[in-house]
């Protein structure tokens, strides 16, 4: 970590944090992620500070379907109540656009926002500034989940973004052509079902590009696209298809294609950045996958072999599966930290999936898992990935994001990039890992990113006042400072012995606002905020 600095009155020094996490049990560094699981599973049985009297279910209820828990959130919620709050969440029709205006105000300068793939290009190639669309698409993310109403609803785009994920940076050519996917095909259908959200994803161009399919023709056929579709996006690594079904569904998909041509394709039928099947590259012969006859159609008509094929993975009790269960080890954790989800949830997801009116309902398996007596005895702590950090410590203090072009939060991407989780900066096509590897190693960058935020260096950040938020809480008194933190940034949830540490950090006596912010900084630091 690097060194706290010092007040005028040299309240912080190098070895605060150091000093503090002796007193808070823990051995150092080097030790702290993977020393944090047991500390986290021996403290969790005990009991939390009861504070201003927070429902433990709803605070983790949000905790898990937003960007972070805020006291705002946490406030709003109460007011209507756990199932009224949730069912709002999920229809979340009622909270996007005009009906979050200060979400709206915070992305009125990105332009990008409404632009087709051509207009990005037309925009910011001639002045060779693709690294403008890059940081607007990042950014508008983090926007998203800092600032908007609709938690739940971003929060399913981003876990669909990133199982399907595309690295923006693998080429100048995806930082014009992937906000169009990631608008019109993943946001587009966060909420919808896994078939069309898969459908949707087969006819985008920034996947196809990504994967390679633009290459894939009868005469040489291209199978990296047809692997992954069924490996990460639908059935789940090796999960019932062979690699004859791999060769099958790349020969089905031959002729799916993309438009990368400034002036247009097929004499304007198709501009840039658009999906496009191009028949006469298209294997026109019958197929067989995962033993359905799928009969080879010539024309335009040849398309719907392709339509078909994804139809039958979507709808494969495989896919229902794997997707659940990577669902419930989302939102639920797993038993003992392994990050396996009950089986009985799972289970009940699975059976929703294939049994819900569309099939793979995604509001319906959300409903399922995330209903009270589910999400509160089937959950267990999961360790905060970098993403899942950065947002949350943003929620949690009400950062107001500073952003200044051509910067676009440049600070705040960098300690993303240091941390190991960035959007769309993960280079294979797996994703980020939805696993407790995160909390087996990093702890110096996750706290150098937190050290930044409470001493309000980063620049991304508009300084805000440590002394001020307590005051919102009534917890400016000497004594009380810690359990305002604890409010503030858990709902409650800290041990009695993470607030008597913090409280013995900041002492009993006037605390200046320098030594409140390395509080605070230490605060997220502890066990307690680095799980949910």
């Amino acid at each position: 970590m690097q060194p706290l600095t010092s007040d005028n009155n040299g309240s912080g020094d190098a070895s605060s944090r150091r000093q503090f996490l002796g007193v808070s049990a823990l051995s150092g560094a080097a030790g702290f992620l993977s020393e944090a699981v047991s500390a986290k599973a021996a403290t969790s049985a005990s009991s939390n500070v009861a504070g201003a009297g927070f429902d433990p279910d709803l605070v983790l209820l949000i905790d898990r379907i937003t960007g972070g828990f805020s006291l705002a959130d946490y406030q709003y919620a109460e007011s209507l109540g756990y199932d009224a709050y949730l069912a709002e969440q999920l229809n979340y029709e009622t909270l996007i656009g005009a009906n979050d205006p200060a979400l709206q105000a915070k992305l009125v300068d990105y332009d990008i926002q409404n632009m087709s793939s051509l207009e990005i290009l037309i925009a910011y190639n001639p002045m060779n500034m693709s690294f403008n669309p890059l940081r607007q698409a990042t950014t508008i993310q983090i926007m998203w989940q800092v600032y908007g109403r609709a938690q739940l609803y971003y929060r399913m785009f981003q876990f669909w973004n990133q199982h399907l994920n595309i690295d923006i940076n693998s080429s100048t050519t995806q930082r014009f052509i992937l906000w169009a996917f990631l608008r019109d095909k993943v946001l587009a259908n966060a909420m919808t079902s896994v078939p069309e959200l898969i459908q949707a994803s087969s006819q985008g161009a920034a996947m196809l590009f990504y994967l390679n399919n633009n290459t894939n023709v009868a005469s040489a056929p291209n199978e990296n696209y047809a692997r992954e579709v069924m490996e990460l996006h639908t059935l789940g690594v090796d999960n019932g298809y062979t690699q004859t079904d791999i060769e099958e569904l790349a020969r089905i998909l031959t002729g799916w294609s993309v438009c990368l041509s400034a002036g247009g394709c097929s004499g304007g039928t198709y501009e840039y950045g658009d999906f496009r099947f191009i028949t006469g590259t298209h294997d026109t012969g019958d197929k067989m996958l995962l033993g359905n006859l799928i009969q080879g159609q010539s024309g335009a008509a040849g398309m719907n072999e392709g339509i078909e094929a994804i139809t039958i993975l979507t709808e494969h009790p495989n896919t229902a599966d794997y997707i659940s269960r990577k669902l419930c080890r989302h939102f639920l954790g797993g038993i003992n930290y392994s990050y396996d989800p009950p089986e009985d949830v799972v289970q009940m997801v699975k059976w929703t999936y294939l049994n819900s009116n569309p099939i793979g309902d995604i509001r319906s398996m959300l409903s399922v898992m995330l209903q009270k007596d589910v999400l509160t005895n089937a959950s267990t702590p999961k360790f905060r990935r970098p993403l899942d950090l950065t947002t949350s410590s943003l929620r949690a203090v009400g950062a107001d994001l500073s952003v200044s072009s051509p910067g676009f939060l440049s600070l705040l991407s960098f300690y993303m990039d240091s941390m190991g989780m960035h959007p769309n900066f993960w280079g294979p096509p797996n994703g980020p890992f939805d696993s407790k590897t995160w909390s087996e190693g990093g702890a110096i960058p996750r706290w150098s990113y937190l050290d930044a935020l409470s001493r309000g260096s980063l620049t991304d950040v508009v300084i805000f006042s440590v002394t001020n938020l307590l005051i919102s809480v009534n917890a400016s008194a000497p004594g009380t400072q810690a359990q305002g933190l604890n409010e503030l940034l858990t709902g409650g949830r800290m041990t009695q012995k993470e607030v008597e540490a913090i409280q013995d950090f900041i002492g009993f006596g006037t605390a200046s606002e320098s030594r409140l912010k390395e509080a605070l900084g230490l605060a997220m630091s502890l066990p307690t905020y680095q799980f949910i």
